[in-house]
């Protein structure tokens, strides 16, 4: 890892072998000076607070609810363009869609602390999201998902 004093910023510029292309690929993140990417692109857009108190909501496994969640996080209230940010964040490898792999981590795109979906509610957030049956969720999709 390198860091950049000017910025503050770690990179993540190393292979490790034992990740598969998709990883390495997703590993390839600017840091921020907590090493956390995903609160550092999370603050700019929602509260850390909102974003905690809905983590700490969700603890539990198999309590996962997409509308609850994304209400208790801000997100619904946020404008369209806000919402893609959101995406981009999640969209861990940056192919335009979370796939279902991504998903299973999605809480882990809010804050580095959050815990991973189980397959249950991967599978159930996926059916919500994947509009048009390709099994996986395009930025409409999950802005519309989002708005509900």
């Amino acid at each position: 890892m390198e860091r950049n004093g000017a910025t503050g910023c770690s990179y993540i510029t190393g292979r490790d072998t034992k990740s598969s292309p998709r990883q390495e690929k997703s590993l390839q993140v600017v840091l921020g000076s907590d090493g956390n990417p995903a609160k550092m692109a999370m603050s700019s857009i929602l509260n850390n607070d909102d974003i905690k108190k809905a983590l700490d909501a969700f603890a539990v496994a198999d309590s996962f609810d997409h509308k609850k969640f994304f209400e208790m996080v801000g997100l619904k209230s946020k404008s369209p363009d806000e919402v893609k940010k959101v995406f981009t964040v999640l969209d861990a490898d940056n192919s335009g869609f979370i796939e279902e792999e991504e998903l299973k981590f999605v809480l882990k795109g809010f804050a580095k602390e959050g815990r991973d979906l189980t397959d249950k509610e991967t599978k159930a957030f996926l059916q919500a999201a994947d509009k048009d049956g390709d099994g996986k969720i395009g930025v409409d999709e999950f802005t519309s998902l989002v708005k509900e």
